[in-house]
């Protein structure tokens, strides 16, 4: 018994071993596993993926502080501050997590009528951000001082200390509203360009953004740390236009006149340009629309309603359309201003004398193929007859430039076409430009080289075609056309002068003098005969282009180009009306002449170009001008209004948007009574809550009259003359006082003395 009890014994022992000695070989095997899995996974870590959880790692212990560069500020020619930015900012909120002062959360409830009260949000919008899972949410951007201001003073009237965010930040302000608007452009809420010479310029004014490179532990606290590293921003530079905002106001004046004066569908343009250097002193577009309220549907010529029923793709097309610079981006038949460059062809190419009698006949239309009917004249039923080269450009006669074009040939034709840049992409450093669009050379037949010869079938820029005539007026010379003068870097404070720059000679001195003395006969014995400025030499052409018939709804295009003087040309004008209708008067010489006459008439004494009115004569002018009492119209019609007081000479202007055949003459500035000479300005309201334009009144004082009074309409202000002769020696109100448009200035001229006397 006692043996077989041990054998048992032994027996279980053994089992006991054996099961030890697996388990043994279980982990043993689980712990070799798992050695080589975490070295794996460190091969893995060190050699496959050891880039990318390094840079992983510096991100999380390094804090990058970003810089933002201050954008560039664009001036005019002067000085004068059209775009800025100012500084703001943009208010955030960290959901869950804005809390009193000891530490305690606020409540959903007061926060979201706190917020909601300040800014643009509602209540239930802000309940909602409230209960996001976000970590940051934006309340408002482009923040100015004031409500910044009510929102800390709420923040602390609440101890507030945490949760709600006001971080710095800058807004794009031009302080002009409309002036220059389709020039200028304007920027998104990034503060990068989005139209115009804002985009155009974009990396000029947006500068390069600095960082501040700092450690950072667990909590992403900021460990001090000798290798912190700073990388100062670049501002952005500053511009300097060409454009000047007197001229450039004045040519808006005016070319609003016509366009509302004449209903048209599509509005129209003003550039002027100095031939010599290529230098744009105004760029003008009708409509225009309010730069700090770009999508402000008020500017689309939609009424609310209209707008309102417009779908997302609709509204989006109809802000493009009125956001471009049409003087650039859109192109137009010139019609009959583009004889001008059939003339200097011929004349080049000795093919036609300016002043050969017979060379030309009008019989009211003129056959260019057997297989197409005559193409007509505009003067049909009254032929031109015969005529020289000035006289059938003073007649802007058709059938003579078909004559001429047949002379020259269309492979001439496209050659200097070439040469004065027609061909070429022209201003696309203003707006997005595109080429001239003409017939395919090899497919100009007959009646394809006729309407070319005058100006039709085919479509330029408006700047394209001011720059070519500016080569006639620079002595045969074209110059790329120039918007930015120069260049200043904000932090060193260096100038950089955007020179001039000569492209080629077109054609001869003696061919574009030619040219010019017959512009000047244009305006004193031709269609131009309202473009004439007493006391200046004034050329000139008018142009009349008419829609195809695939295309009448686009109406007619009215234009006159105009130069000054004629000798030494320093000044081109070109006045661009569309969409006008057949049913109203639509000639070049009738509707655009006139608008070129009342540009000029302000701008040459503002450009220093003398009249050769004598002072004497200049004096007597002063003292025998007609002085007109201002009646008055409260209560009337503001429709009825309107026409009595432009009968009496005055210019008109009452607020966008009202009925003035249903209005009432609320108010009149300046008052009833008051003295004013003829083309003052009269500002009628149709009730008090209208808001009133505000200028600042501009320095005149050392200016003689004419250019004292120019600047002062330019800015709907009036003028009260006080002295018969000599400079503005006082004026009241001073300079840079805030006035309504309309308000009088009165001046005191005296004669200025000198050393000798």
């Amino acid at each position: 018994m006692v043996i077989l009890i041990k054998k048992k014994k032994s027996k279980k022992k053994v089992n006991t071993n054996r099961w030890v000695n697996l388990r043994l070989i279980f982990f043993g095997t689980i712990v070799t596993l798992a050695f080589f899995v975490v070295v794996g996974h460190l091969v893995i870590l060190q050699f496959v993926q050891g880039k990318e959880l390094s840079e992983k790692a510096y991100k999380q212990q390094v804090k990058n502080q970003i810089i933002s560069p201050t954008r560039g500020t664009i001036y005019d020619s002067k000085g004068e501050i059209l775009a800025q930015s100012i500084s703001v900012d943009t208010v955030s909120l960290n959901p869950g997590k804005v809390t009193y002062l000891n530490s305690k959360k606020v409540p959903d409830d007061v926060i979201a009528t706190g917020i909601s009260n300040i800014f643009d949000i509602t209540y239930d919008e802000m309940m909602e951000n409230l209960k996001s899972d976000k970590s940051v949410i934006v309340i408002a951007k482009k923040v100015e001082t004031k409500k910044v201001d009510e929102l800390k003073k709420w923040m602390s009237e609440n101890n507030i200390s945490a949760g709600i965010n006001i971080d710095e930040d800058s807004k794009r302000y031009y302080p002009f509203n409309n002036l220059a608007s389709n020039l200028i452009g304007f920027c998104g809420t990034d503060n990068a360009g989005q139209t115009g010479l804002e985009e155009r310029w974009n990396n000029i004014l947006t500068g390069t953004a600095g960082k501040v490179v700092t450690a950072t532990d667990v909590a992403g606290n900021a460990i001090s740390d000798e290798d912190e590293q700073y990388v100062p921003s670049e501002n952005g530079s500053n511009i300097y236009l060409t454009i000047d905002s007197t001229i450039q106001s004045i040519a808006e004046k005016y070319l609003e006149q016509v366009v509302k004066e004449n209903s048209t569908s599509t509005g129209g343009n003003v550039i002027i340009m100095n031939p010599q250097n290529g230098e744009i002193l105004a760029m003008a577009t009708y409509p225009n629309y309010n730069l700090n309220e770009p999508s402000n549907f008020v500017y689309t010529g939609y009424s609310e309603e209209e707008w309102n029923s417009l779908e997302k793709t609709d509204k989006s097309a109809a802000l493009l359309n009125l956001w471009k610079n049409k003087a650039v981006s859109d192109v137009y038949e010139p019609g009959s201003t583009f004889k001008l460059i059939t003339a200097a062809v011929g004349l080049e190419e000795g093919l036609v004398e300016k002043d050969k009698a017979g060379d030309f006949y009008c019989s009211g239309s003129y056959l260019v193929s057997p297989e197409e009917p005559p193409i007509a004249c505009w003067r049909s039923y009254n032929p031109h007859g015969s005529q020289t080269l000035r006289e059938a450009l003073c007649n802007s006669c058709n059938p003579a430039f078909m004559q001429l074009g047949q002379r020259i040939g269309a492979r001439t034709l496209y050659k200097y076409f070439d040469a004065f840049g027609l061909f070429d992409v022209v201003g696309n450093d203003i707006a997005k430009a595109y080429p001239g669009k003409f017939h395919e050379l090899e497919k100009i037949a007959s009646v394809e080289l006729a309407t070319t010869s005058f100006g039709q079938r085919f479509t330029i820029s408006p700047l394209q075609l001011i720059t070519a005539v500016s080569a006639i007026c620079n002595d045969g010379v074209l110059v790329k056309p120039k918007i930015v003068k120069q260049i200043e870097n904000t932090d060193t404070g260096s100038i950089e002068v955007v020179e001039t720059e000569k492209v080629r000679q077109v054609i001869s001195k003696k061919t574009a003098s030619d040219v010019k003395d017959m512009m000047q006969s244009v305006v004193e014995e031709g269609t131009g005969r309202q473009a004439k400025i007493e006391g200046y030499s004034i050329g000139g052409k008018s142009g009349t282009s008419e829609p195809t018939i695939a295309n009448q709804s686009d109406g007619y295009v009215a234009s006159f180009i105009a130069i000054s003087p004629i000798e030494n040309t320093q000044v081109v004008c070109l006045v661009a009306v569309y969409g006008l209708q057949e049913h109203v008067d639509h000639q070049g010489g009738q509707i655009a002449g006139p608008i070129a006459h009342k540009i000029l008439s302000q701008v040459l004494p503002i450009l220093g170009i003398t009249s050769s009115t004598t002072p004497e004569t200049e004096k007597e002018q002063i003292n025998e001008e007609k002085l007109i009492s201002v009646p008055n119209v409260k209560g009337q019609n503001i429709s009825e209004a309107n026409s009595k007081l432009q009968s009496l000479g005055f210019n008109v202007k009452y607020p966008d948007g009202i009925d003035i055949n249903n209005a009432t003459v609320f108010e009149q500035v300046p008052k009833p009574g008051a003295t004013l000479t003829k083309d003052s300005i009269i500002c009628l309201y149709s009730s008090g809550e209208e808001p009133r334009t505000k200028v600042e009144v501009p320095n005149i004082k050392e200016m003689p009259v004419d250019k004292a009074t120019n600047i002062l309409r330019a800015k709907n202000l009036n003028i009260r003359i006080e002295g018969t002769k000599g400079i503005v020696s006082t004026q009241e109100p001073t300079y840079e006082t805030e006035v309504e448009e309309g308000t009088i200035i009165d001046v005191v001229i005296k004669e200025k003395l000198t050393d000798a006397q």
